[in-house]
């Protein structure tokens, strides 16, 4: 059995990447560990592959050490690239670099979309074929995929707070609907760093939470378990997902498992998300919208007109349940170098 340490380790993606010949391990530190730490770790001896999902939150210098640490202990390095532009940090250019340097010392390197294949290949200088293609597949495990009761007819949107989610945008537009549907908020892994850098943020959406009794707004310090999270998205029929830059979103394929409509950005990445499979009725608004809540409303409200998904799930039991198959093997391929066949 192949050991993969994946890093972020805390990751619920990481969680279905276990196959018949290889599966996640824990982190020796009994909690997530960052790039710069794992290169430092006193013994790599718990694992046989490393596999990168982003490059945020560490230095040119971490990934060099990481990378050279690799080639010296024979430990094969895999980096999947899931974001093209940064999603905590501000910094584009120092982003790129390290998206550049890390592609360029790992022994595979994947995305999560065509679009997003061609867009990674392009910047670091290589042909697309050498860039692989996996999508996140599943949110929920297939077993859950049966429930799809939806017990309110509300909108949702959750997530930690990052540059690029503006929650208060969705929250403005909202209160310009002549008919207010409820609308909750699940501001998520707030940090006390966090609660100093958005303290605008926290304070706006406490007073209008506070003056509009038909919107929650809910803040944790710590990440929601998937099966918390689900239950909280089924109370409502609509989730938003409310980015100024976005590559991809794993909220997407969490509002076709549980069958909600969705209003995200026009971002080629995020529709190539929805490419395959059965229908997840879905607005797209472009990103300046954000900016005018009077637009911004009008997407909501078409957003809430769309017909609901199916409820039975079958078709999408049938695709998630093959795209898992694939998904194992297209990991596999990374890890063991075999080449399967394309979804």
């Amino acid at each position: 059995m192949l050991r993969v340490f994946h890093v972020p380790s805390h990751l619920s993606y990481v969680a279905k990447l276990a196959g018949p010949a290889f599966a996640p391990t824990p982190s020796p530190a009994g909690r997530p560990l960052q790039i710069g730490e794992l290169a430092a770790w006193p013994s790599w001896d718990f694992f046989d592959v490393a596999h990168l999902h982003s490059v945020e939150l560490a230095t040119i210098n971490d990934i060099e050490r990481l990378a050279a640490r690799a080639a010296s202990e024979k430990k094969r390095l895999v980096f999947t690239a899931h974001d093209l532009v940064p999603d905590i940090e501000r910094d584009r250019a120092a982003f790129d670099r390290k998206t550049a340097l890390t592609a360029s010392r790992a022994a595979a390197v994947a995305t999560l979309t065509e679009p997003a294949a061609l867009k990674l290949a392009r910047s670091i200088g290589v042909p697309e074929s050498a860039v692989h293609v996996i999508p996140h597949g599943a949110a929920l495990p297939l077993s859950s995929l049966e429930d799809r009761t939806i017990a309110g007819q509300g909108v949702a949107a959750f997530g930690a707070l990052r540059p690029n989610r503006d929650l208060l945008a969705l929250v403005r537009a909202w209160a310009t609907l002549p008919a207010r549907p409820p609308l909750q908020v699940l501001v998520r892994s707030v940090s006390a760093a966090d609660r100093d850098r958005y303290a605008s943020v926290l304070a706006e959406l406490d007073q209008v939470g506070r003056a509009e009794p038909e919107l929650r707004i809910s803040t944790r310090s710590d990440v929601v378990p998937p099966d918390d999270l689900a239950s909280w998205c089924r109370q409502s029929s609509v989730l938003v997902l409310p980015y100024r830059h976005i590559t991809h979103s794993g909220q997407l394929e969490l509002a076709r498992d549980l069958g909600l409509r969705v209003l995200a950005p026009d971002v080629p990445t995020l529709r190539a998300q929805l490419a395959q499979g059965p229908p997840c009725p879905t607005e797209w608004f472009p990103l300046g919208a954000l900016d005018e809540p009077n637009r911004f409303a009008d997407h909501l409200q078409r957003t809430l007109s769309l017909p609901s998904p199916e409820r039975d799930g079958s078709e999408l039991r049938r695709h998630r349940t093959a795209e898992h198959r694939w998904l194992l093997d297209a990991h596999h391929e990374l890890y063991f170098q075999h080449r399967p066949e394309k979804m």
